[in-house]
């Protein structure tokens, strides 16, 4: 159990910053004819920020090159599943410092509670997403002809958070999972002295 637990405590240190740090990638999008006009990441959901991309972009220099722009981009409103994800991670973090056995079985407890929480996100705002994107396609896309073609769903934030949450899953459980080590048994040599006796 050793060598799992030293191989979480060294990889741990590693991964749950990174997946911290991947909050701030896009984790989901709308595109159109294969680019993102408009992304959310992770971390504009926990602050109710503006969103990213083309549209995004345009509206803040004033035009939108070959059409126009019609729709307002607002905040994002604040989710509570991404909220719910990042503070796991934040409390992954802590328990990657930590060696003892609690702590791996914590951290485990948080990446599962983590990815349930992302797994809630996916499915809420994806079928938003797609419920919206169905209804304005419906006339125009984004002030663009109906021949466009729009869709949207998770992006690659989404993903290698996911990712990085199942790999801490996978360390904290075999480190879990794995029997001790019997140390060897020590058999002094035949010519060694008898120890006096106390």
């Amino acid at each position: 159990m050793a060598a799992q637990r030293t191989l979480w405590s060294k990889l741990g240190k590693f991964i749950t910053p990174f997946v911290l740090v991947c909050f701030f990638l896009p984790f989901f999008g709308v595109s159109c004819d294969g680019m993102d006009v408009i992304t959310i990441s992770g971390a504009d959901m926990v602050g109710g920020c503006k969103p990213g991309g083309l549209i995004a972009a345009a509206e803040e220099d004033g035009k939108v090159e070959g059409g126009r722009l019609e729709t307002k981009i607002e905040s994002v409103s604040v989710e509570p599943f991404a909220i719910g994800a990042l503070v796991l991670c934040l409390v992954l973090l802590v328990l990657s410092f930590l060696s003892t056995k609690s702590a791996i079985r914590g951290a485990l407890i948080a990446a599962v509670l983590a990815i349930g929480m992302l797994i809630a996100l996916y499915v809420k705002i994806g079928s938003d997403m797609r419920d919206a994107v169905a209804k304005e396609s419906s006339s125009t896309a984004f002030g663009r002809p109906r021949d466009v073609e729009v869709s949207a769903g998770g992006r690659f934030g989404l993903w290698i958070v996911g990712l990085g949450l199942l790999s801490v899953i996978g360390l904290t459980a075999s480190a879990m999972l794995a029997k001790p080590r019997a140390l060897p048994e020590v058999v002094p040599p035949p010519d060694a002295p008898t120890p006096p006796a106390v």
